[in-house]
Parts: structure tokens; sequence; C-alpha cells
């Protein structure tokens, strides 16, 4: 029989290391410490990447349905070719298709049987793609077509060759100009889908990709709000949706009430984390501050994105696009307009306007009372007088 005083001197078994790859170099890390989605870095090269933690499944308590298939088959598409399976999220799968009636490769997301069979996802699915219909610009994913096949229900868009902007950023290491551009390219993208009432919700580096040349597509409106007048929208009131790290602090509590200045706020986080690989968490130090020789003028953008209060950030995405154009030598430099407050006190302009507009006033009524006493005191005209004339002998 074991010694239980023994047992308790042996020393305690040693854990299993967690190894992750490096996006950047490939080089193995240990994020043993790490929880998952947490931000590690790279002893090796020095870049944050996400970890990603195998998460032990709890023992079945009732019947789940699972948000990921597994890799098996390719489903059957009537319409479609399909070749491979492309990626994978927490409502369906993308697959590289041939479309068949024009021999056209396209990406279709399928939802999963299991979300496909609750009515709530399947509205919020299609919501994703009544907001892309409405979406027709080179900055954003182009919808092909949707529908259903047996029991599949899916969106066609285009297929974009190319990869997401943050292991762009990891792997291409680019300076603060290159970035500006890049951004602000997505910046018009967002913009013109403001402008249409539509807003994204969830916007990350992940949801934007960057093509070959250099040019960036946003994708994944699978959370996006339709704001036009009469336009459905299907997110409940007081629940938070979207990627939690990059949610302005109004979305974290009503997603239904956060409307453009939302995206504008995670504009923000997703630009203060290409720049310095960190997240702007707590009190955190202006971007200048974390990269030694950054632009100044990076702050003032950034930290305008991040502003706890909606109305004190920038007042649109173009604002925002028209600075990054600044930053990266495109345009001629341009300040952001001034924060707007709730209470801001009367504008110097408008009292002098409203002073001289009373002066105008005084001044007519004056010129008034002084043009009719004139014509009263204005003596009678002479009349003509009228020669008489001889009457006309007979």
């Amino acid at each position: 029989m074991a010694d239980p005083a023994a047992a308790k001197s042996q020393p305690p078994l040693p854990q299993k290391r967690a190894l992750q790859r490096c996006p950047n170099c490939e080089v193995r890390c240990d994020v043993s410490c790490f929880v998952d989605g947490a931000l590690a870095r790279c002893g090796h090269c020095g870049v944050r990447f996400e970890v990603q933690r195998e998460k032990t499944p709890p023992p079945p308590v009732m019947a789940v349905p699972e948000l990921k298939l597994a890799d098996g088959p390719l489903p059957a598409l009537d319409g479609f070719v399909v070749h491979e399976r492309i990626g994978q999220g927490g409502m369906g799968e993308v697959f590289r298709c041939t479309r068949a009636s024009d021999q056209r490769a396209v990406a279709v997301k399928i939802l999963t049987p299991q979300m496909a069979a609750v009515p709530d996802y399947v509205r919020r699915f299609g919501r994703e793609a009544a907001a892309m219909a409405q979406l027709d610009h080179p900055g954003i994913v182009r919808l092909v077509g949707r529908g259903k096949a047996g029991a599949h229900v899916f969106i066609a868009m285009e297929l974009i060759e190319g990869v997401s902007l943050r292991l762009w950023a990891h792997k291409q290491r680019p300076t603060a100009r290159q970035l500006a551009r890049l951004l602000a390219q997505v910046a018009h993208a967002l913009a013109y889908a403001h402008a249409r009432a539509v807003v994204h919700r969830d916007l990350k580096p992940d949801n934007v990709l960057v093509t070959p040349d250099q040019r960036t597509k946003v994708l994944d409106f699978g959370l996006a709000g339709l704001h036009a007048a009469g336009a459905e929208c299907l997110t409940q009131s007081h629940v938070a949706m979207g990627t939690a790290n990059y949610m302005a602090p109004e979305q974290r509590k009503d997603a239904k009430r956060a409307d453009h200045r939302a995206d504008l706020y995670s504009f923000g986080v997703m630009s203060y984390e290409l720049l310095t690989g960190e997240l702007p968490v707590g009190r955190f130090p202006p971007p200048s501050k974390v990269v030694a020789g950054l632009d100044p003028r990076w702050d003032a953008l950034v930290e305008r994105c991040l502003e706890l209060e909606p109305s004190a950030r920038p007042h649109s995405a173009l604002e925002l696009a028209h600075g990054l154009e600044t930053l990266a030598g495109v345009t001629a430099p341009m300040e952001l307009a001034p924060r707007t407050r709730r209470k801001a006190g009367k504008s110097g302009i408008w009292s002098w306007l409203g002073i001289g507009s009373a002066v105008a006033v005084v001044l007519g009524v004056v010129s008034l009372h002084v043009a009719q006493d004139h014509v009263a005191r204005r003596p009678p005209a002479p009349t003509a007088r009228v020669a008489p004339h001889k009457a006309l002998r007979r």
C-alpha cells in the first residue's frame, strides 16, 4: 500500500506544453500560460499573434448542434461544382466552386444543416445576403447569388484571391504609409456602405482581404445592420454582437442602437493593432509612443476613432479616408473636423450674424419711416393750366 505522506511529497507531474506556430516566421512558440484568444508575442520575430488553444469538449449534457462542420465529403449543390473547402466559421463553411451556368469561379458560403434548422439563424444569414445585395463597390466582396438547394441555404460571392489583412501585415511588415493606403481603401468602402444605411458591426483585420495587387476587400456582413427607413433589423435589443475586442462601448450594451460610428470605433481598434501589434485596452499609449518614428498625426486619427462618446468620433468614414490619404502622401494635408459636443456654446460667427441681421432690420424700419415722412411733407405738384380756347365759329 502506498504511503499517503510519500505521495504528497512527490513533485507534481509536468504539464504538457502547448505549442503554436507564429504566423509570421513559422517558429513554434510556447503558449501554455495564455488562454484562448489572448495575444502572445513571438520570441523569435517579435510579432503578436492570437493564441488558439485546443478546448476540451465538455461532457455531453444535452444535444447541442455543432457550429463547425467536420472535414468530410464535399456537399452537393445544385447549379455549382464544388471543388474544395476554403474556410469555415460559426455559422457555416465557405467552398470554392464553379457556377455551372457560366463557368464562373465563385465562393459559396453554406449555412450548416444544424443552423439552417433554426429560423433565427436563417433570417440572419439572409440579412447578410440582403446587405451585400445593396453594395456594389470595388472594395467590398460582391454578391453573385443566393438561394436554397435541398437542405443547404447558401450565398454565392465573388472569389477573391488574397489573404486577410492580419496575415498580410504579419508577413509584409508594411511601412506606416503603406498601411495608410490600405486603410484608406477600407474607409472608402465603409463610407460607401454607410451611405446606403449598411453598418458592418464586425470590422476587424480578419474580415478584410488583401489581393496580390494590394487592393482591399471588406467581407463578412453576417452581423451587418440595415438602418434604412423601413428596413428590418433582426438584432435583438440589449444584445451585444460582434467580436469583443473590436466592439464599440455602445455596441456592447445594445447592438441594435449602434450606428455607423460603431464601425469607426472598430476601425480605430484595427488601426492601432496593425500599427503597434497591441490592442488598445484601458489607458493605452498613443501609437507614436509605441512605434518609434511614427508620424504623430496617427495619434489624433486613432484616438478620435476610439472616443467612448460616439459624437466625439470622426463625422464619417469618408473623413477618415481623407486623413489616411494625407498620411499616405496621396493628398494634401487636411485636418480632421473638430469634435462635436452635446452642450457646445454658441458659435461666434452666428452671434455676429445675428447682430448684423438685427441692425439691418432696424435700419430698414428707420428708412421706411423716413421715406413715409418725406412723402407726407412733399408740396403738392402744380396742376397744369388749360389754355382757354375760343369757341369755334360756324
